[in-house]
């Protein structure tokens, strides 16, 4: 499985990747690169020439984003802190148009994880994160996060080579 990605840029990409390390230590869950997944590639990778000619003429990069809020939910491994993103209308149109390039199923709220919580160890979903746990840790990621908007550029394609959960597998295979 694969998935294009915008990254933060500059100094935002720096403060957000020390912000998921300090948390994944702090509860021994996995690291990763901070991201915001703009939709899934389901099969053929040769999409991704469409997709990069997309990217190179829509005249769209690098958006720059707000922030409606940090979240801390039992939703997904993938989603348990996260910063929600608003979907403007230049975010949807872009997410939307790769979307149907690539053949991608539908898309969900645009965010930038901070926390996954998957074992740093085994990669196995931890269910000692609750509800109540979650929202605690969004606070303080909260207060840390002073940025209202981000600024999302250097699109990548990410492979989950070893599997989706197994975050140590990932790596971005191509920029777009």
């Amino acid at each position: 499985m694969a998935s294009i990605w915008l990254r933060p840029e500059g100094r935002q990409e720096q403060r957000l990747q020390e912000l998921i390390n300090r948390l994944a230590e702090e509860h021994g869950t996995v690291k990763f690169a901070p991201h915001l997944t703009v939709c899934g590639i389901p099969d053929d990778l040769a999409v991704l020439d469409a997709a990069a000619d997309y990217v190179r003429h829509c005249g769209l990069l690098p958006l720059r984003v707000a922030k409606s809020t940090v979240t801390g939910a039992v939703i997904t491994p993938f989603r348990a802190v996260f910063i929600e993103i608003e979907n403007s209308p230049e975010l949807r149109e872009f997410r939307e148009r790769l979307r149907d390039i690539v053949s991608a199923p539908p898309l969900i709220p645009p965010h930038i994880s901070l926390l996954y919580t998957l074992d740093r160890n085994s990669q196995a979903p931890r269910p000692d994160f609750d509800a109540e746990r979650l929202k605690a840790i969004a606070v303080g990621c909260a207060e840390a996060i002073d940025d209202a908007y981000f600024t999302l550029g250097r699109p990548v394609v990410n492979s989950a080579g070893g599997g989706e959960q197994d975050v140590r597998s990932w790596n971005v295979i191509r920029s777009l």
